[in-house]
């Protein structure tokens, strides 16, 4: 069974006062596992090919991922105050509410008991949520002696929840990063819909795995820029 790794100070404060920010008036995350829950419509997911099963994708003119990224951001910014409501999900919910809990469990996962994670990692009958809870408890850091990933191995067919398995175990002790949980907490969800098809690109800045910074400027009237999102249910 896993323990729950010593926290680092910042991780801490980010997290433990990040409802605070929010304002006594903002939504609480029962409220938005409540709206995700009545408003996703997990029956929009088909199977879109025999090799694809059903659930995994929707339609391309489904513009639900909006409130999953909403209620993704808003459970994050919530900090601490919303792990019991996310455990709770994680535990006894349909399958989609189980992935988002999996999922938000992830960006706070130093406070999170590692119990719920291991179970859902072991046994939740559906792969996107064993994949995210496996996530989690990476997340946590001090993977190595807090998580017996070889019971985890064990039973596990599933060829994307084993390679984030490994993805887990090269993280060693490295927890999630505390400067990007603080740049979920404080993203305008309000920004993440300005790209249109038929219209240019709007300008961005990112910072690429060497860390260099990259601007779609430097590539304006030059050449192409394709952007591959690996997740497609992110």
């Amino acid at each position: 069974m896993p323990k729950l790794p010593v926290l680092a100070t910042l991780v801490l404060s980010l997290l433990g006062g990040s409802s605070a920010a929010l304002g006594d008036d903002a939504p609480s995350p029962e409220h938005w596992i409540q709206t995700f829950s009545r408003d996703w419509g997990a029956r929009k997911w088909s199977q879109r090919s025999p090799r694809t099963p059903t659930g995994y994708m929707r339609a391309a003119d489904d513009d639900s991922w909006r409130l999953r990224m909403q209620a993704l951001q808003a459970l994050i910014a919530h900090g601490t105050e919303s792990i019991p409501a996310l455990v709770d999900a994680l535990q006894n919910s349909e399958a989609h509410e189980r992935i988002l809990a999996a999922q938000a469990l992830g960006y706070l996962a130093p406070e999170v008991p590692g119990g719920p994670l291991w179970q859902a990692a072991k046994h939740d009958k559906q792969a996107a949520v064993r994949l995210y809870a496996v996530d989690a408890l990476g997340m946590q850091g001090d993977t190595g002696s807090s998580v017996d990933w070889d019971a985890l191995r064990k039973d596990e067919k599933n060829r994307d929840v084993l390679k984030h398995i490994n993805y887990a175990l090269e993280r060693g002790d490295a927890a999630v990063d505390a400067a990007m949980v603080a740049k979920l907490q404080n993203l305008d969800v309000s920004t993440i819909d300005t790209a249109i098809v038929g219209k240019p690109a709007p300008q961005f800045q990112l910072t690429s795995v060497n860390g260099q910074d990259i601007s779609l400027a430097d590539f304006r009237g030059k050449q192409n820029v394709v952007l591959v999102f690996v997740y497609g249910d992110t």
